[in-house]
């Protein structure tokens, strides 16, 4: 694994573990919503590698934002999803991917797909999680207390 891949890796996990109870009281509201799928989270970065341990990171606007998606089995986004770039240079990660949102326990787990950048740079690295708060009760925390969350509504 590339140095710079390990960075997107480590940015996707910080990213997620500052969001758990966010981001299973979404995929439970959208699981129930649209049925199996995944939260999807798209960062643009540049990350320099010039030697050793010298990295420098930029952050650049999304062109879809940065709000959380929910790609449900089956929807445009899913066939969208399974065209991407990032899906034709990742296969054997994609069909893991695939296997996982056919088999997960919506009441204790969830999926979220963290894509970084575009083209010929566009990767996408998913993580299957299975949080303190399950999703169930995450979606009764959020709805009752948003503003506890930081948000205004669910």
């Amino acid at each position: 694994m590339t140095p710079e891949r390990e960075i997107r890796i480590e940015i996707a996990r910080g990213i997620i573990d500052e969001c758990e109870v966010l981001f299973s009281a979404h995929a439970w509201k959208f699981y129930q919503r649209s049925g199996r799928g995944c939260l999807y989270l798209h960062k643009a970065v540049h990350i320099q590698h010039d030697r050793g341990n010298d990295f420098s990171i930029t952050e650049m606007e999304s062109a879809i934002g940065n709000k959380v998606h929910y790609v449900a089995k089956g929807s445009e986004q899913w066939t969208m999803m399974t065209l991407s770039q990032a899906a034709k240079s990742q296969p054997l990660e994609y069909a893991q991917l695939f296997h996982v949102i056919d088999t997960y326990k919506p009441k204790t787990q969830y999926v979220v797909v963290v894509g970084f950048n575009y083209g010929s740079d566009a990767t996408e690295d998913w993580f299957l999680r299975q949080p303190e708060v399950p999703p169930m009760k995450a979606y009764t925390m959020v709805r009752c207390r948003p503003q506890e969350f930081g948000v205004d509504s669910l």
